[in-house]
């Protein structure tokens, strides 16, 4: 079997490849690095760091890798002789990758071979975002056969993975902890296997907002609280009390809205979140906090991990203090290697606190003067 997974990066590579190669399917990258694409074609495979008790390194074969750019034929050929189509590339590149892929999935098509593609980002149902960058791309005709043949696929995705360049080798360093949960509804019913090392549910929508609102929620948490008093990585920010007791806080209200939307167990839930931040203040790693923090727009979106469950709790009349105290702090991260970090600093500048916080977050009324007032009292 073969697997076409756009994203060569630490979560392509140390999670997504590692699970596929394990449930037998042979590897094809697509990505646009070529000194990595080189690595992986030279090596055949890839090496990844466990960060547990024994150190465990894995050693992924039957690996090959294409350019996207410079080998797009190649790669609209591998789509249309692939067995799955997966992509871990950031949530902002689907629009990118999505011209190939409506071309691979034609010429696919073209022999009436259906397809499961599963889009593995941080957001809420990534490849319900992908299938509309592709289907903006084809005419009527065309998405009558789509309709019929390809199977997007949502996903929730959760593993620290990180990376580190060892005699010029880019190597993947992960957690031993993962979970990969995919709504098996949308599978296509003739899919000749099964995935094995995945949770396979039929509600997607609990799965993908507990990643999002406590997992994602709490390492951008402790990245903008992290930059505000002054450190560089996520380990070293939880650390510090007062930023460990707020994000503590800030998961304790995100639980209740799970326990009143989803009707959650409150204790798994206490549970999940305890769990989670020791994964985060793992002292192996060493997670940088201009990479967890990084795209603040994106991460201060209406539907995003800092926002949305603030604005939930706010409708459900529950607590929400800590929580506009994070989006604040979100508002205050100033990274000048980030464009979207700079931009934020500049419309604040030019159009004021208020409407920076009402185009990017949407907030307006009372939820709006309480991050205007948390936002004052942290500068």
């Amino acid at each position: 079997m073969k697997a076409v997974h756009f994203g060569a990066g630490n979560i392509g590579r140390g999670f997504i490849g590692q699970i596929l190669r394990q449930n037998g399917f042979d590897l094809c990258f697509v990505d646009t690095n070529a000194e990595l694409i080189q690595q992986l074609n030279q090596a055949g495979g890839y090496s990844i760091e466990i960060i547990d008790e024994n150190a465990t390194t894995d050693f992924i074969d039957r690996v090959t890798a294409l350019n996207s750019i410079t080998e797009t034929e190649k790669v609209i050929a591998a789509i249309a002789d692939a067995d799955i189509l997966t992509t871990s590339v950031g949530a902002n590149n689907l629009a990118k990758i999505a011209p190939t892929i409506a071309k691979g999935l034609s010429k696919r098509f073209e022999q009436k071979r259906s397809i499961n593609i599963l889009a593995n980002e941080n957001v809420i149902n990534a490849s319900d975002i992908l299938k509309k960058e592709v289907y903006a791309l084809l005419s009527d005709e065309e998405k009558v056969k789509f309709d019929q043949l390809a199977y997007f696929v949502n996903t929730a995705i959760d593993r620290q993975s990180l990376g580190k360049i060892v005699d010029g080798k880019a190597i993947a360093v992960v957690e031993p902890y993962y979970e990969w949960v995919i709504n098996r509804r949308q599978f296509d019913p003739a899919t000749p296997f099964e995935l094995k090392k995945v949770v396979l549910i039929d509600e997607m929508q609990p799965y993908i907002e507990r990643k999002l609102y406590i997992v994602n929620a709490a390492h951008a948490a402790i990245a903008y609280l992290g930059a505000l008093h002054g450190y560089k990585t996520i380990q070293a920010a939880i650390q510090d009390q007062r930023i460990l007791d707020l994000v503590n806080q800030f998961l304790a209200e995100n639980l209740e809205y799970f326990v009143q939307e989803y009707q959650f167990d409150r204790e798994d839930l206490k549970s999940f979140i305890k769990k989670t931040l020791k994964r985060q203040g793992n002292q192996k790693l060493s997670d940088e906090i201009s990479r967890v923090g990084g795209s603040p727009i994106r991460k201060l979106g209406p539907n995003d991990r800092l926002v949305a469950p603030v604005v939930k709790l706010a409708a459900f009349d529950l607590p929400h203090e800590a929580g506009v105290k994070i989006i604040a702090a979100g508002y205050l991260y100033r990274n000048a290697a980030d464009s979207e970090a700079e931009k934020i600093s500049a419309m604040i500048e030019t159009e004021g606190l208020e409407t920076t916080i009402k185009n990017i977050s949407n907030l307006a009324g009372a939820l709006l003067a309480e991050v205007v007032a948390a936002y004052q009292s942290l500068v």
